[in-house]
């Protein structure tokens, strides 16, 4: 089995990595990460931030906060496959020393949820558009933070063979608080400008492996 690791980690990097001579593996940094806010809690996203053009601190927040409702958003170009997708898994990391807000021993994030959606809403642009798509499961528990990973791997195989069967060049994932989440708390997710500036460790990561 042949394995090729790269140094590059670059805002939207993609590099192939041959596992062997009929499975390939491709990961893949987001063109742009930031954050869908619905301002006064009616249901209704109303304000877009980009982290790389409006500079959140470099990390996205998740949950009910300040009297509103933020979302987290990371939007990935595709690679172009040739062959079926056999896997496909979304890496993400906790930002700070608790991994949410407030960022304080013993206190507890949201339980959230994560969805997709592909083109034309994902377009590689944080757009209001982008609060749609498909409910793909939960990503975290309502736990204390001591009890939650910092690193976070989620399987959304079924969401990227169902781009590449759609022929979407790109796809979105979003976190969001349950509908059942209490407000007061929210989830801290270190973006590829944190990566950029702190380590190429820490950047998300969208692996796609095809057979």
């Amino acid at each position: 089995m042949l394995k090729i690791f790269s140094a590059l980690f670059a805002f939207g990097f993609v590099f192939t990595v041959p596992l062997s001579a009929a499975t390939a593996e491709t990961k893949t940094a987001p063109e742009t990460d930031g954050c869908l806010i619905d301002t006064d809690s009616d249901g209704i996203v109303d304000k877009v931030i980009a982290v790389r053009t409006d500079g959140e601190a470099r990390e996205a927040i998740s949950g009910k906060l300040w009297k509103q409702n933020r979302k987290a958003v990371f939007e990935f170009k595709l690679p172009e496959v040739d062959k079926p997708v056999k896997k496909a898994t979304l890496k993400l990391f906790l930002n700070g020393k608790f991994g949410c807000h407030p960022d304080k021993e013993g206190a507890s994030g949201p339980e959230t949820d994560l969805y997709y959606y592909l083109s034309p809403e994902a377009d590689g642009k944080i757009e209001l558009v982008d609060d749609n798509g498909v409910k793909l499961g939960a990503a975290l528990p309502g736990k204390p933070v001591e009890s939650v990973r910092k690193a976070i791997t989620i399987d959304v195989t079924g969401a990227v063979q169902e781009a590449a069967a759609a022929k979407s060049p790109w796809i979105g994932f979003r976190l969001e608080a349950a509908p059942s989440a209490a407000d007061g708390t929210g989830w801290r997710w270190r973006t590829a400008e944190f990566a950029e500036a702190n380590g190429k460790q820490f950047c998300p990561t969208l692996t796609v492996v095809t057979e």
